[in-house]
């Protein structure tokens, strides 16, 4: 019995015409290498971003804490000024009363107002 035989079955694999294998391996090799600098430079572009972030908090949280250390300054030294004129109960009263008065105005220009 003869068997009928396909142009593929008679032509070798050679460089220049690889296989359906070889030629599947290097698409799924280069599909693998591509996803692996992707996720490379994703985790860069990550690791950037996280960086600029903390930095950005930290500057943040140093502004704050220099603007509450101010803050408690002033109002001491309000209160000795206050001092010089009255007993030091009436300048903590006088003191206390201004930083809530100025809490309220604060927090009532934040509410955004109904059109």
């Amino acid at each position: 019995m003869m068997k009928a035989r396909s142009q593929h079955d008679a032509e070798p694999v050679s460089a220049t015409h690889p296989d359906w294998a070889i030629l599947t391996e290097r698409a799924l090799d280069d599909l693998s290498r591509i996803v692996r600098s992707e996720v490379a430079m994703f985790q860069t572009s990550m690791a950037v971003a996280v960086e600029a972030q903390m930095n950005n908090v930290t500057a943040r949280l140093a502004k704050i804490a220099a603007l509450g250390f101010g803050a408690v300054c002033i109002l001491c030294a309000s209160i000795l000024l206050f001092h010089q004129w009255l007993p030091l109960w009436q300048a903590f009263a006088v003191a206390g009363t201004a930083m809530i008065i100025r809490g309220i105005f604060m927090s009532g220009s934040k509410v955004p107002r109904a059109t």
